[in-house]
């Protein structure tokens, strides 16, 4: 409890912003690599911090469940909210990824063909990371407001 409200909607929310924003700028940096070299520190930031809230938001909410009663809708909620870690710490490391690929590409002469491939893996990661914790934010956020405004 924080100021008399349960902590789990309060992460959740940082949760729900931080997510897809990290995905926008792993997205936008995994294309444009003259975004990658200015915004990767923030755009590390941000997901590091929805890395953290995801399993704060999942741990809260179980303590919340505790308080609140089993149904069938908090326990489609808890299992979409169960599939978010996953597709976070994918984002993360792509995030991570770009961020030191931006350095090393700078300070290495890496031939083409290996700058080609590590492209390719970084893009993949962060659209697989980036699309699918945002979803799946989404999805659990959708079924979490349900289960507080369904009676």
């Amino acid at each position: 409890m924080v100021f008399g409200l349960p902590l789990h909607p309060l992460v959740a929310h940082a949760a729900v912003v931080c997510v897809p924003l990290a995905a926008l700028g792993a997205i936008l940096m995994a294309f444009w690599p003259a975004a990658a070299r200015r915004l990767w520190p923030a755009v590390l930031f941000v997901a590091t911090i929805a890395l953290a809230a995801v399993p704060v938001t999942t741990e809260s909410g179980e303590a919340l469940e505790g308080r609140v009663g089993e149904s069938a809708i908090v326990e489609a909620h808890a299992k979409e909210g169960e599939q978010v870690l996953p597709f976070v710490i994918v984002l993360w490391l792509a995030v991570a990824g770009i961020s030191a690929w931006v350095h090393l590409t700078g300070r290495t002469s890496a031939g083409p063909k290996s700058r080609i491939a590590v492209s390719v893996v970084l893009v993949g990661l962060s659209l697989v990371g980036g699309v699918g914790a945002t979803a799946m934010v989404v999805i659990s956020g959708h079924s979490g407001a349900k289960a507080v405004w369904t009676k």
